[in-house]
Parts: structure tokens; C-alpha cells; sequence
């Protein structure tokens, strides 16, 4: 989407120049200096684990234990990746002794589901019956105290101990789906936590480290309130008590940032305070080219294979204005054109056409020594297509083999604010958030009246994508030859509707990625990205009409990286070579777009040239052929997904594709 773009404008601003505050010794660190409060992050695994008690029996009826049917306690385990936040305070108290506070939290380190075995119709009821239920960890916050001992300047080692809060879900329905079973209880449960760690200086005022932590939480009852009704007595079933308890092993690796240290001032170039700001401009400019053959076409359950190909040609303009005195404008523009086909049998379509235009202006405020705050706001204009009826939806592409996969949305406003800051003259840290007000679009329904099978898609649907919240960090640093740039984005969005009614509501999305450009010497360099997208589960139609929460995970893991060797041959050309790999862990329905997006792994192995011209423009050609494999597999039952076609298991498929591109780079 286009507020996506957004998130790299306060990490560009990070790109200044930083400039440490004066000292004797720049890399000189105060003897066991680790006093002073700080603030952090972390990421790393969790092993967990929960059990259950029934507390009742026929939890389903109201005759308590006149009649009993005893249902089995459940276990349940977990492992799986977790992210975290801290905030402490230590002080020195006999030499390299410290002792410390801290604040952290810690999120999701246990959801799973199972089966109970449970009827609650005992083989009476016309249909089998089974009963699953689930046990969600959501947060974890706890309260410690840190004893550490500084082996030297750059070394810490501590033991941690204290208080634990979590906050823990249980839930439970019937399968087939009958939503007066379904019940949920949401408690908050006290326990204890123990651990130890190490921590590392990297720079003045970051330091990374590792620490194992056990934590466990007291047992509590749970209570799990349905709406059946036992026609018998006629009156209120049994809820569903259970009594609760969890622990937990997990490692995390983390990184602080030091409030208490001296930090980095940001440095503008320097310029004559008397002389106005400079302007400066570029425009990026080019056609590519994407081809695959041996797919089912965006039908992915057609019979028949068959090709396709698009051709894009983006167009970007950047104007700037820089004064080192008092702020940078930075303002950019892009639109493109998309000419793009398939030809799978049954499945003949042709976008010709202009993609939706966006605008953007971000103002950095560089009179700060500090950090300096940023302020953007960026538009996506319709001036694309969105409603492609019957077989012209067929026009859309994969978003996994293409630049472009739909072409057109509603008029978006996403204001953003942020700020960057400078830890030393190496490295720099930016913050951003924002809020994109997505406007309605048309796009084509399915009139299933019209036909048989899957009916005629030439109904005017009104789209309402809701808003999505974003926030996003970003930090950059320099060591010696080594670039490193991480960064992290969540959004969140609110309700999608369709012709005003609510169909549907996204999962929180989390994406991080992680670039690595190492310089040889100044010929030869080295570039390794990785980036990762997860998104929680949607909100869907219930059995009776309000949005609840899907019982699967619909949405898939994405995971992108690639390799890039780099050789420069003259002042003028240079070659690179690339490899990538593209691994999508689930079929994906895209409610949005009304379009499938199946599981698939992609490698592509590629190459490029680029020829600078002169100093003010350049040329870049590149090319790469990939090797696709496609799972079959289910796309999960949610009600976001068409009915007609819940049935059909998308088939496996290996296939090939290639792409090439043109692009030539101006600055003025």
C-alpha cells in the first residue's frame, strides 16, 4: 500500500552526517560505567507451557454432576519467536558491583490450539461434534531486580529476580461452527521470574547482550461463559471453569541505549549562515519487464497452465531543499504505467493503463543538536483502475512475480511525524509514526445468479479499506567497512467494509528488515539483505453476523533476502551479480484486491550493470530468471473467502519466470 513508502522517510533523514560532542579520548569509556538508566529492545525464543483443570463437569448443560461426563485437563506447548521492551535504571555500589530496576515487557510466548476429545452431545447430535480450545499467552510484563558485576569497561554480567504479571486467554468452539458454543476468559495472573545475562558495549551509548529467564505463573480459574441454553431445564448451561497455570523458559537478545551517556550531535553540511539554502532535484525513469509461463493464471484453480507477462514503467521525481540552519524539504512524486496479459485458457485479460500517482513532503528540522523532528504527509491519487469486471480481474497479477499486482485504490492521506537521533558520530536511531485515512473504490462482485459455477463478476461492490495505523524504527550505523541498517514497522488496521457492511478486519502486521553492505576495498563490495512479514489473525463475519476473531491464522509468513557481489570495473561501470529467494509459507487471500496469492518458494539468480554517464546521470540494466515452486494445500475457511471456491485446493506447481528492467537516473 502506498503509506508502505512512508516508513523510509524519517529513516533517510537518518542518513546525516553525525558528529560525537567533544571529549579527550572519542572511544574512552568512564571506569565501570554502567550507572545511569536506559532504555531497549529485544527479540529471541520462547519455550512455554500451560495446563488445565477442569473445575465442572457437563459444562455444556445444567445438570452439573447428576449426570457427569468428565472431560481430561489439557497441556499445551509452545516455542516460538517473541519481541520485547525494557526500561531500567542501575547504579555502581562497591566497586564493579551494581545493583538495578527494570521494567520489561514481552510479547505473545505461547498460542496454541488442540482438541479436547470433548462431545458435549455424547454421539447424540445428527453431526459428530468436537470441541477445541485454546490457550494465548498475550503479554508478559515483569518487575525485577539486577545484581551485576562489570568484568571491565565494555563487559557486564548479572543475575535478575522478581515479580511476573501475564496476562493470559483461554477460549474454546465447536466444530461444526456453532457460535452459541464459542467462549472466551481473559485473566491476569501474578507469578515470579529469575534470570541472568550479559551485556556488551558496542558504542557510548548502546550496549547488546543475551539473558535466559524462567518465569512462572500461579494457577487461577478460569471462567468460559457460552450462550447454550439447556433446553431440558431450560435454563443457562454450565460455563466452562478450568483452573489455569503457565511457565516459561525463554532467551532474548537485546539492545539498550544509555540516557545517562554523553550522545551524538547530528551535523548538516556546513554552510554559511548569510547564504540561502541549495535546491536540488532527480528523476529515476524506466521500463520493466515480468514474464512466467507454466502458471494456472490468477484463477489459481483453472485446469489448464499458461503464461503471462506485464510491462511498468514507473516514474519517480525528487525536489529538494536543504539548509543546514534551519531544515530540509524533501518532496517526491511517482506514477507509472502498467501494460499487462495473461493468456491461460479461460482466462484471456489486458490492463493497458495508468497505476494510481503518489505524492509525499517531508520537512527534517536540523537547528537541533541532538535530534532533529520530521514531518511528512504523503497522498495516493486514484488515478488508476480498481473496478476490473468479469474477465478483466484476471488482469491483476501475483504481487510475488510482479512490481505492480493491482492497479488502483481510493484517495489516501497519511500524515507522519518522527524523530532522529544521534548516539555517536556513527550511528543513528529514528522513530516514526502515522495514520493513513484510506478513502472507498470501487471494484467488481461476483453476481452469482447470473451463472453457474462462479458466477459473473460485473456487480459494482463499494470498497471501504478503513485506516491503518503505523509506527516504525529504524537504525543505521557505520564500523569501519561494515553499513549495517535494521528496521521495524507495525500497522494496524481498522474494519473493512463492502457496500457498508463490515466484512472483515486484518490482523496486526509486523515487518522487519535487516541490510549488511561490507566494503572490500574500492573495487569489489558486498550486499545481504533479509526481511520477514507476519500478520496476526483477521477479525471475520460470525455465524451471526458480528466480526470475531478467525480460529486459524489465514495469513502466511513472507520471507525475502538476497545476495549482492559487486565489482567496479572503471570509474564508470559496474557489475553486480544477485541471488534471492522469496518463501511464502500459506495460500493468501487478499480481501482487498478479491485475489489468491498462493504458497510458494522463489529463487532467482540475476545480474546488473550500471554506466554512469556523468556526474549527474546514470544507466542501470538488469535482468533474472527464477525457478518458482508452488504447494497445494487449503485456502483456510474464513468467511473472507468466496464460498464458491473454499473447496478447491489450489494444485502444486513448478514453473519458471524472468525479469528485465531499463533505468535511467538524472540529478540536477
Amino acid at each position: 500500500m502506498f503509506w508502505l513508502a512512508q516508513f523510509d522517510s524519517v529513516a533517510q533523514s537518518a542518513d546525516m552526517a553525525l558528529k560525537a560532542p567533544p571529549a579527550e579520548e572519542a572511544q574512552s569509556y568512564p571506569a565501570y560505567g554502567w550507572a545511569g538508566c536506559y532504555v531497549g529492545a529485544g527479540m529471541g525464543i520462547a519455550s512455554s507451557r500451560s495446563d488445565w483443570v477442569y473445575r465442572n463437569s457437563n459444562p455444556y448443560t445444567s445438570t452439573g454432576n447428576l449426570d457427569p461426563q468428565l472431560i481430561d485437563g489439557a497441556d499445551f506447548k509452545d516455542r516460538r519467536g517473541i519481541v520485547g521492551a525494557q526500561v531500567g535504571c542501575n547504579t555502581m555500589v562497591s566497586g564493579p558491583w551494581l545493583v538495578g530496576a527494570e521494567l520489561s515487557w514481552m510479547s505473545n510466548p505461547l498460542r496454541q490450539e488442540k482438541n479436547n476429545n470433548f462431545d458435549p452431545a455424547q454421539g447424540q447430535a445428527f453431526v459428530p461434534l468436537e470441541t477445541f480450545v485454546t490457550t494465548d499467552i498475550q503479554s508478559v510484563f515483569n518487575l525485577t531486580a539486577r545484581l551485576g558485576y562489570a568484568v571491565n569497561d565494555n563487559w557486564l554480567l548479572y543475575v535478575k529476580g522478581g515479580y511476573a504479571l501475564g496476562q493470559i486467554q483461554t477460549s474454546g468452539y465447536l466444530t461444526p461452527n456453532f457460535g452459541i458454543f464459542d467462549w472466551s476468559d481473559t485473566r491476569w495472573h501474578n507469578g515470579w521470574t529469575v534470570g541472568a545475562g550479559l551485556e556488551y558495549r558496542l558504542f557510548r551509548n548502546i550496549t547488546i547482550g543475551a539473558e535466559y529467564a524462567y518465569t512462572r505463573f500461579e494457577g487461577k480459574d478460569h471462567v468460559g461463559r457460552h450462550e447454550v441454553i439447556d433446553t431440558t431445564l431450560n435454563v443457562p448451561a454450565n460455563p466452562v471453569i478450568h483452573g489455569v497455570s503457565a511457565d516459561m523458559h525463554t532467551v532474548m537478545a537485546r539492545v539498550n541505549f544509555g540516557l545517562s551517556d554523553p550522545v551524538g550531535t547530528l551535523e548538516s553540511p556546513q554552510q554559511d549562515p548569510g547564504l540561502p539554502g541549495t535546491w536540488s532535484a532527480f528523476m529515476s525513469t524506466g521500463p520493466h519487464y515480468s514474464a512466467w509461463t507454466g502458471t494456472r493464471g490468477v484463477n489459481v484453480f483453472a485446469p489448464d497452465r499458461g503464461k503471462g507477462y506485464q510491462v511498468y514503467t514507473p516514474t519517480l521525481i525528487g525536489i529538494d531543499y536543504d539548509d543546514s540552519s534551519s531544515m530540509k524539504l524533501e518532496t517526491r512524486f511517482k506514477g507509472g504505467h502498467v501494460y499487462a496479459r495473461h493468456e491461460t485458457a479461460g482466462q484471456q485479460a489486458t490492463y493497458n493503463g495508468p497505476i494510481d500517482s503518489e505524492a509525499s513532503v517531508t520537512a527534517t528540522l536540523q537547528n537541533f543538536e541532538t535530534f532533529q523532528p520530521t514531518f511528512g504527509v504523503a497522498l495516493n491519487i486514484p488515478t488508476g483502475t480498481s473496478y476490473l469486471p468479469n474477465n478483466q480481474r484476471f488482469a491483476r497479477m501475483d504481487p510475488d512475480l510482479v512490481d505492480i499486482g493491482s492497479y488502483g485504490a481510493g484517495f489516501n492521506v497519511n500524515p507522519t511525524a518522527g524523530l532522529v537521533f544521534g548516539l555517536n558520530e556513527n550511528t543513528a536511531l529514528s522513530v516514526s509514526g502515522g495514520y493513513a485515512w484510506q478513502g472507498s473504490f470501487m471494484r467488481e462482485g461476483i453476481d452469482p445468479s447470473a451463472a453457474t459455477g462462479f458466477g459473473v463478476f460485473n456487480l459494482k461492490n463499494q470498497i471501504d479499506p478503513g485506516s491503518v495505523f503505523t509506527a516504525n524504527a529504524n537504525l543505521k550505523t557505520q564500523i569501519d567497512n561494515l553499513a549495517l541498517e535494521g528496521s521495524f514497522a507495525y500497522m494496524s488496521e481498522t474494519v473493512v467494509k463492502v457496500d457498508g457492511v463490515a466484512s472483515g478486519k486484518a490482523g496486526d502486521r509486523y515487518v522487519s528488515n535487516l541490510v549488511a553492505q561490507y566494503q572490500f576495498d574500492p573495487q569489489w563490495a558486498l550486499v545481504m539483505s533479509v526481511s520477514h512479514t507476519f500478520q496476526e489473525k483477521n477479525q471475520i463475519p460470525g455465524i451471526f453476523g458480528p466480526l470475531v476473531v478467525e480460529r486459524r491464522n489465514s495469513n502466511s509468513h513472507l520471507v525475502i533476502g538476497s545476495v549482492e557481489p559487486s565489482f567496479l570495473i572503471t570509474e564508470q561501470l559496474k557489475l553486480a551479480a544477485n541471488y534471492s529467494f522469496l518463501y511464502r509459507s500459506d495460500n493468501f487471500y487478499d480481501q482487498i484486491n478479491a485475489e489468491f496469492i498462493p504458497a510458494k518458494t522463489k529463487h532467482l539468480v540475476g545480474g546488473s550493470a550500471t554506466y554512469t554517464v556523468s556526474p549527474h546521470a546514470s544507466i542501470e540494466l538488469k535482468g533474472g530468471y527464477s525457478w518458482v515452486h508452488q504447494d497445494t494445500g487449503a485456502f483456510l475457511e474464513t468467511s473472507t473467502v468466496p464460498v464458491e471456491v473454499r473447496e478447491y485446493l489450489p494444485p502444486q506447481l513448478s514453473y519458471r519466470a524472468w525479469t528485465t528492467s531499463l533505468t535511467a537516473n538524472l540529478q540536477f
